[in-house]
């Protein structure tokens, strides 16, 4: 009997995937779709008075989707079945928008299963003019490779004029899709009326949920035990513009669908289709458990078989000979080079780990070297709740030492122990003492067990980078600069700038050098088993180093000086910035940078503002309407030397003096003219990651002095 089970399965399998192939008939989903009577806002074409001066209105959107599970999964994974529909009437009253609307996009969510569009234009004069899917031209799209599945396509919509009104829709059948589905309820044109249609059929064992902001009401229906429906209706939808910073939580409001598996019995019944509210700054108590329940397997899953545990038996040996070497290391520091050496293992020393095989040598390292911790979670600032699982964005396992220092999973490339300031900072997080060796997290019953506690802002002191530049006329070129810049990273900004200016082969050598490796790089990855194809990459790009180097700071001097660089003299690592005793990332350059003089008979106009590094704060709004965000505190500064050419003397000193400073952070500046050079200093900061959006207009004045000084020119006149 199992024999013809086994049997049936496998045919009902392949008999899917069969299905899944056959293609949807495109001329007979077109006619079925625009015969549908449910949809009557799309015969009213007219546009209320307010939008009648909007260059682009949206009359009518209406989404739908209907989804439920294949009844045949694979691997414990249950992909999803759905139909989707999206459909906009849109009116064009400006010949300037005709560009937007000129092509239709759309998501692809598989190479396999095509959409069918439907594209009819009402045109001035009352002709109505459908286009025939033969005649669509593909603008373009981005299915170049295999692995990439989820992309967009554009077809072409000619001959638009002023007037016009586009009705079009988007139909699509997905099987064997796991993801979640997501609709933006805003769009670049303001949309006169929004309506959506959901229904899912679930089986019991199922949940679905759906996600909207708490501003908009959604009427929900359980049908019955298997199916749910979900119906609203909106209007006046403002359109979307994007505003400077980002924000804590999304700013669009977007409507989120997704059913999984439920294995949560802590409620006294079921879950069905489930509003959530807005995104949550304190995590819930199912939702802890889900994670711990995780978090546990985790830091109890024994290490992996051949070659892994003898390779962690390898890095922990390394590790306890380096620390017999230096018996003076507190257990931050000896942290430190944990982290540190599988940092330099992932990398260069033959064995790639991916973050949770990172995370679970780390923990494992850390115990066997009784290191005195704690574990916990912390969410994301972009992440939702609903039950027991996080969605759109993350959270991020920790260890705490005893001395409040923190560290995370490894993500990042060339990442060290001291490059670690986190954009969790301000969040929560959630810990549990990992020296109890009694310790048991009981879910939906230990909750109280776990502590909780607000992970603190690093102060902008501690993001601290310092320009030192040095700059004279260039005796060839009278409108070109030459500059010297030392630059001095500390902080959250370093390990991104390292990553772009370092070279591999020189961090591996100082880490090699730091813990005492006399290997070379190919001997020691041939012992530890890397794939010969893979040293040779290695080797290969080694090579390469030198030339690659020199384009990625010929490209940062020309970030910093908005292109109007005109030659990189030389450059240079001064220090990589990877141990507790040399913590700051140092490179200097010296630049011939272009457009800096303006001459006339009498004087010179030098624009000094452009010294400092070029920040397109120029389109900055007055209003905002989102609360912001930002990774990390920093502060920049600048100690900026020009050089007087003889018989010139500084006219305008005053106009380069400024002095702005509030709660959310400060601008200053300062001039004067010592021993034949003009001496300015700036440092400005931020002292916060997040701010409400009543706090904009003290960072706009930050900002704007900022703007403002950075179009300062400095006069030099003959004496």
């Amino acid at each position: 009997m199992r024999k013809y089970i086994v049997i049936i399965a496998a045919l009902a399998f392949v008999l899917s995937a069969h299905a899944k192939r056959r293609p949807l008939n495109e001329e007979k989903v077109i006619n079925e779709i625009w015969a549908r009577t449910d949809m009557p806002e799309f015969n009213d074409y007219s546009v209320d008075e307010k939008y009648q001066n909007e260059p682009i209105i949206i009359i009518a959107r209406y989404d739908e989707f209907l989804g439920d599970y294949k009844v045949i999964t694979f691997a414990n994974h249950s992909p999803k079945k759905a139909k989707k529909l999206s459909r906009y009437l849109v009116k064009i009253n400006d010949n300037s928008s005709i560009k937007s609307f000129s092509e239709i996009e759309y998501k692809n969510y598989s190479q396999t299963q095509k959409s069918v569009v439907g594209i009819r234009i009402h045109k001035q004069d009352g002709t109505l003019v459908e286009l025939n899917p033969n005649d669509y031209v593909k603008v373009s799209t981005n299915l170049k490779e295999k692995k990439y599945q989820n992309n967009i396509s554009k077809i072409a919509v000619p001959n638009l004029q002023k007037g016009d009104i586009v009705d079009y829709f988007i139909y699509q059948e997905l099987e064997d899709f796991n993801g979640q589905f997501e609709y933006t309820l805003n769009d670049i044109a303001p949309i006169q009326k929004y309506r959506f249609h959901g229904k899912v059929s679930q089986p019991s064992q199922y949940h679905a949920w759906y996600w909207l902001p708490d501003s908009i009401y959604a009427q929900e229906t359980n049908i019955d035990d298997n199916n749910a429906r979900l119906d609203f209706q909106l209007t006046d939808i403002a359109k979307w513009e994007k505003e400077a910073f980002s924000a804590p939580y999304r700013e669009r409001p977007i409507l989120k669908i997704d059913y999984y598996i439920s294995n949560y019995n802590c409620d006294d019944k079921p879950f069905k289709y489930r509003s959530i509210n807005r995104m949550k700054r304190r995590a819930i108590e199912r939702q802890i458990d889900d994670l711990f329940y995780g978090f546990s397997f985790y830091h109890s899953k024994l290490l992996p078989g051949y070659p892994y545990k003898r390779i962690y038996v390898d890095i922990r040996s390394a590790l306890k000979r380096y620390f017999l070497e230096h018996p003076e290391l507190s257990e931050k520091q000896k942290t430190d080079e944990i982290y540190n050496y599988l940092c330099m293992t992932k990398h260069t020393l033959g064995f790639s780990f991916d973050s949770n095989s990172f995370w679970i040598y780390f923990s494992n390292l850390t115990k066997d070297l009784k290191i005195n911790r704690k574990y916990g979670i912390v969410n994301d600032r972009y992440a939702g709740e609903w039950n027991t699982r996080l969605f759109d964005g993350d959270f991020c396992y920790m260890m705490e030492l005893e001395d409040g220092s923190l560290y995370y999973p490894n993500y990042y490339h060339l990442s060290c122990a001291i490059d670690q300031p986190s954009s969790y900072e301000g969040m929560e997080g959630i810990f549990f003492d990992a020296q109890r060796k009694g310790f048991n997290y009981r879910r939906c019953k230990s909750y109280d067990k776990l502590e909780r506690h607000k992970i603190p802002v690093s102060p902008a002191e501690s993001n601290l980078t310092e320009y030192t530049i040095e700059a004279t006329l260039d005796s060839i070129d009278a409108n070109a600069l030459n500059i010297n810049r030392v630059v001095s990273i500390l902080g959250s900004e370093k390990k991104s700038t390292r990553d772009k200016l370092g070279g591999i082969q020189q961090y591996d050598s100082l880490m090699r050098a730091h813990f005492g490796i006399t290997e070379s790089f190919e001997r020691c990855a041939k012992r530890r088993k890397m794939a010969q194809p893979l040293i040779n990459q290695y080797l290969a790009y080694f090579k390469q180093e030198p030339h690659l180097q020199k384009k990625a700071f010929e490209e940062e001097a020309k970030n910093y000086f908005y292109s109007n660089v005109k030659a990189i003299t030389s450059y240079k690592i001064d220090d990589y910035g990877l141990f507790a005793d040399s913590p700051r990332f140092t490179y200097s350059s010296s630049t011939k940078v272009g457009e800096l003089i303006r001459n006339s008979a009498d004087c010179k106009i030098i624009s000094v503002g452009h010294l400092i590094k070029d920040a397109d704060y120029s389109t900055l709004k007055k209003k905002r309407t989102y609360d912001i965000f930002q990774k990390s505190t920093f502060q920049d500064v600048y100690k900026i030397s020009l050089t007087i050419p003889k018989g010139y003397k500084v006219e305008n000193l005053s106009s380069l003096q400024s002095d702005i400073s509030n709660h959310c952070g400060a601008f200053k500046s300062s001039a004067e003219e010592k021993e034949g050079k003009l001496l300015l200093t700036v440092d400005w900061k931020i002292n916060d990651v997040e701010f409400t959006a009543s706090q904009w207009g003290e960072i706009l004045d930050i900002l704007n002095a900022y703007r403002s000084f950075f179009d300062k020119s400095v006069v030099l006149t003959q004496m």
